[in-house]
């Protein structure tokens, strides 16, 4: 061995005698000298000395683990088999790189953030209705308004589809379910990194707290609605299997549901929900009373039927007792005999249904039959108060006490006996604007239209079917329109003077005459009452949630 080797390895030799000579000595000190060069290293170390030494100096250049059990994790897996490396925390946002375990802060992942949260400032839900609204471009720079896109098919759902638009475009509706906030994971930093999200405070999180019904329908809404959209197109999947174990099955992907059945149970769950239980429904108010709920007054009289044995009544006699009872009139029109007593009763509702007449027997001269048409005044005689409606052995007649901001109509095209199901096709026409309902209320009678009983659509949900039958190859569409009365994006004057409709059905999105929207079978339509938007907003800011976590739907 050289001279020069020898003296090296008897140098190192003291100097770690030395060390090791002192008592106490820590490992710390140890690995100081050698890393500082110093003349007294370790004379002779083991080979497991040597390797813990390794081992601290590898672990001090480590990033310190976030995760304890990250290696038995399915994404940490994920990462090395398929070499996918970058994840996303959906409880909170945070992007990661696996298997490393380090995370990731860019400014190009708000987007993608974003779509997560979805929360919308009070400005941004102000323009929604923006009547200088440009199209927004999807990631294939194909163009679609916000809130005007397609919903998924996914199976069966296609009646389900219909009426999520038309609830969708109640605009008190729809702003207070976009001003439910974030999940509590996700309000931690996103919104200081981009500038399109606010900052979510404790009086926006109403919904946080209620059922898991209410916060997939939010979740839907704000996705309809979102303006950063990757793509003009919505799945309501989430929402609607949280429909089916709600409804304990009666509403499925799978089996066809008639639409009125979804809307009027939909209607009265999210109000259940929202207000804390069926127990409260009566007492406590909710953004779907306020919207919806209307007063209805109901009087009744039973028919008096007699067996006929009575000598003196036998010539009296008819088919249902009416004569008899005195409640016929000369023509044979049932009429309220006011000797007896008559049952008046107050009935909430959140929508009104509306009897077509039975369609034509007969054919014509061509030997087809014909479709009849009849104005809306003639169905919604109904509710005048005079009108004389008979069912069930009962003949009553409907006055409307108090009109709800938004009423729902709902047109009763399908009928069952006992061995069939008919489908009437009846026409009804009705104007887009200015539907007058002063004679079907007891409000106070002045001259011309009162302010709180005219009427504007707003969603008209129609249907259709194979020629011939009555529910083969239905196909449910919705048709609403943009509006002109939210804050402009700009000074600049209004370019569109006015709404644009739009048909939607399922992934279809297509623009529709408004002057033609009563050919189709009209079979639900929301009505807005005039400047009912404003009232409700107003109304809505006391209507907070009941906590509901402990509850299941």
């Amino acid at each position: 061995m050289p001279q020069g080797a020898r003296t090296n390895m008897e140098e190192d030799a003291r100097a770690t005698k030395r060390v090791r000579t002192e008592s106490g000595a820590s490992d710390e000190k140890v690995r100081a000298s050698i890393a500082d060069g110093a003349d007294d290293a370790p004379e002779a170390l083991d080979a497991e000395f040597w390797a813990q030494v390794a081992q601290a100096a590898d672990t001090e250049t480590q990033p310190a683990r976030r995760d304890l059990y990250l290696e038995t994790s399915h994404a940490y897996f994920h990462a090395i088999d398929e070499e996918h490396h970058v994840f996303m925390n959906l409880a909170t946002a945070q992007v990661y790189v696996l298997p490393e375990n380090y995370l990731v802060e860019d400014p190009s992942l708000c987007d993608i953030q974003y779509q997560l949260s979805l929360t919308f400032s009070e400005r941004q839900i102000a323009q929604l209705d923006a009547p200088d609204m440009p199209p927004t471009l999807d990631l294939n720079a194909n163009p679609y308004l916000p809130g005007f896109v397609g919903l998924n098919n996914i199976d069966q759902n296609n009646a389900m589809n219909a009426v999520i638009q038309a609830l969708a475009h109640v605009p008190p509706l729809r702003n207070y379910f976009l001003r439910g906030a974030t999940p509590r994971g996700l309000r931690g930093g996103i919104e200081a990194k981009s500038a399109r999200m606010p900052t979510v405070s404790e009086a926006e999180g109403r919904l946080l707290h209620s059922t898991e019904l209410v916060q997939r329908f939010a979740t839907l809404l704000r996705r309809i609605w979102n303006p950063h959209g990757f793509k003009g197109q919505v799945s309501p999947h989430e929402f609607l299997q949280q429909v089916a174990v709600a409804s304990h099955g009666k509403f499925k992907l799978t089996e066809a549901a008639d639409p009125v059945d979804f809307l009027g149970w939909l209607l009265n769950l999210l109000h259940f929900d929202l207000v804390g239980g069926p127990r409260a429904a009566q007492k406590r108010a909710s953004i779907i009373t306020a919207c919806f709920q209307g007063e209805l007054r109901i009087e009744s009289q039973k028919v008096i039927v007699r067996t006929g044995l009575e000598e003196d009544q036998v010539d009296k006699l008819d088919h249902d007792g009416r004569r008899s009872g005195g409640q016929e009139d000369e023509h044979g029109n049932a009429k309220f005999n006011i000797d007896q007593e008559i049952k008046i009763d107050r009935s909430p509702f959140f929508l009104l249904t509306l009897d077509l007449p039975p369609p034509p027997v007969f054919q014509d001269e061509v030997a087809q039959n014909i479709v009849p048409q009849i104005p809306i005044s003639h169905v919604l005689a109904k509710y005048d108060g005079i009108s004389i409606q008979e069912a069930n052995g009962m003949i009553r007649r409907y006055k409307l006490t108090r009109l709800p901001p938004y009423l729902i109509l709902h047109f009763r095209r399908f009928t069952k006996n006992r061995f069939v199901e008919e489908r009437n096709q009846t026409v009804i026409n009705f104007p887009t604007i200015g539907l007058d309902l002063a004679d079907y209320t007891d409000l106070p009678p002045q001259e011309g239209p009162t302010l709180g009983s005219v009427y504007n659509i707003l969603a008209n949900v129609t249907h259709e079917a194979a020629p011939g039958t009555v529910r083969d190859n239905s196909v449910w569409s919705c048709q609403v329109h943009t509006r002109l009365d939210g804050t402009p994006l700009h000074d600049t004057p209004d370019a569109r003077h006015e709404e644009q409709w739009f048909q939607m059905q399922d992934l279809i999105v297509e623009k529709v005459n408004k002057q033609l929207l009563f050919l189709r079978e009209t079979c639900i339509q929301i009505w807005e009452q005039t400047g009912a938007m404003q009232r409700v907003e107003r109304s809505a800011e006391s209507l907070v949630p009941r906590d509901q976590t402990s509850k299941k739907t």
